[in-house]
């Protein structure tokens, strides 16, 4: 019902409608609506009462809200309907609470989204700072029909899709990926993405894309120890804030985008994408895994997205997964 009033303000907007008549429209009571009038202005809307005039929307507040999110959305998998857009205020982890959703059978395209995480996580165990409603912390189940080998390639989908819905709404970043997934600006980090499956030997039961964007962050929201080596779309935007409602529904229509066309022309368009962005081939860069330390220049990507290191004697080896250091 709060839903079904707010659409009557929108639809209203810039005019006011009274009571009695979103009463009469809906088939509630007045005192209905307004119940649903005062929980929607304790959501952040700013909605004008006036004893002779009614009601009217004024204001909406850019908070992640599934209403605010489907409105700019085209996409035919992701996110395509609004009950698969699970909103928290604050949650421990976004792709801890899309995972018990997919174990319950949560449909393919269901996303978790958050306007805080406590406890976030990075790749190789590491935390990911999320203040309250500065940042974008999100994530995607898919259940493609693949083998678990081939999901390496979303991770560098995603980080194609995250960058292109970036530049669509702040152009003009240089944005650069450094592989598999980490999104640079002035070699600082603006994004994260934690890709993690549920899969048996050869069956892929579903996969779990977690991104996580600052995007409104100013210096003083991030930890100190992370101030030298992040940074947000705002710091670098000259400190111009973006919606982070349009910059949401900006990725995941490419995100959806990407995903369906990677069905259709397979991974050799998700490699091109990925390449228009990156930089790491071509770059002497050291490669950290959980056994070595190699240094040598990056030359290439598998077909299935390795990264293939040339050393210095000209032996080249494929790398699956490590924290590349570009030289």
């Amino acid at each position: 019902m709060r839903q079904k009033v707010l659409q009557l303000l929108k639809d209203k907007s810039p005019a006011h409608i009274s009571g009695e008549e979103m009463a009469r429209f809906l088939g509630v009571s007045r005192t209905s609506v307004w119940k649903n009038i005062q929980a929607l202005q304790l959501d952040g809307y700013y909605i004008e009462s006036s004893p002779r005039l009614g009601y009217r929307l004024t204001g909406v507040p850019d908070l992640l809200y599934p209403a605010e999110i489907i409105k700019g959305l085209q996409s035919r998998i992701i996110a395509s309907a609004p009950e698969l857009i699970c909103y928290f205020r604050q949650v421990d982890s976004t792709n801890t609470a899309l995972k018990n959703l997919a174990d319950q059978g949560a449909p393919e395209g269901t996303i978790a989204i958050a306007e805080e995480q406590t406890g976030g996580r990075g790749r190789l165990g590491r935390s990911w700072s999320s203040p309250a409603g500065k940042g974008i912390s999100l994530s995607i189940l898919l259940r493609p029909s693949l083998a678990p080998g081939d999901t390496p390639l979303f991770t560098l989908m995603t980080a194609a899709a995250v960058t292109q819905g970036i530049n669509n709404v702040a152009p003009g970043l240089s944005i650069g990926i450094k592989w598999p997934n980490d999104l640079l600006i002035s070699r600082r980090k603006v994004c994260g993405i934690l890709t993690e499956i549920k899969a048996e030997a050869d069956l892929l039961h579903y996969l779990i894309i977690g991104i996580g964007i600052n995007v409104n962050s100013k210096l003083e929201d991030f930890p100190p120890e992370l101030k030298k080596i992040a940074t947000s779309i705002y710091l670098e935007n000259n400190k111009t804030e973006v919606s982070r409602q349009k910059l949401t529904c900006s990725i995941l229509q490419k995100l959806d985008d990407f995903y369906r066309r990677y069905f259709l022309e397979g991974p050799g368009f998700i490699l091109a994408e990925w390449k228009k962005y990156n930089i790491t081939l071509g770059r002497k860069i050291t490669i950290n895994t959980f056994r070595d330390r190699i240094t040598g220049t990056a030359v290439g990507l598998s077909p299935r997205g390795a990264l293939i290191l040339e050393e210095k004697d000209g032996t080249r080896r494929e790398f699956h997964s490590g924290e590349v250091t570009l030289r």
